[in-house]
């Protein structure tokens, strides 16, 4: 799945919704980012992954929490791919998380994100 091309940005904002089914076992969600090229091929600009917020989605699934709570808190670490604490809560009967990963295989440069996993059921 592809998102939209942001040209001539250095800090470029998708501000797109993309909808994934989700199979059983959970896979990793994997996250690339390249710089289009018109004559020549993409260059890669960094790569991340995201794999526990899907799996608290599961959790939540079987729970019967029916108010806000929070299911998991990723801490931030020096060095680590995420350089600010993130919650993973269920608002709204919706399991959802706002995260900010580190790219990897890159000098620098982050991604933000506001993930939000919901049933097929809703």
């Amino acid at each position: 799945m592809k998102t939209k091309v942001v040209k001539s940005s250095l800090n470029p904002v998708w501000n797109e919704r993309l909808m994934l089914s989700i199979p059983d076992p959970i896979p990793v969600l994997k996250l690339q980012v390249l710089d289009k090229d018109t004559f020549t091929t993409d260059d890669r600009m960094g790569e991340a992954e995201i794999e526990p917020l899907v799996a608290a989605a599961r959790a939540y699934e079987a729970s019967t929490i029916t108010d806000t709570a929070q299911l998991n808190k990723w801490m931030a670490k020096d060095g680590i791919w995420i350089p600010r604490d993130s919650t993973i809560s269920i608002v709204n009967g919706k399991v959802k998380q706002v995260v900010t990963v580190r790219l990897q295989n890159v000098e620098r440069g982050h991604l933000e994100m506001e993930l939000e996993c919901v049933p097929l059921t809703q």
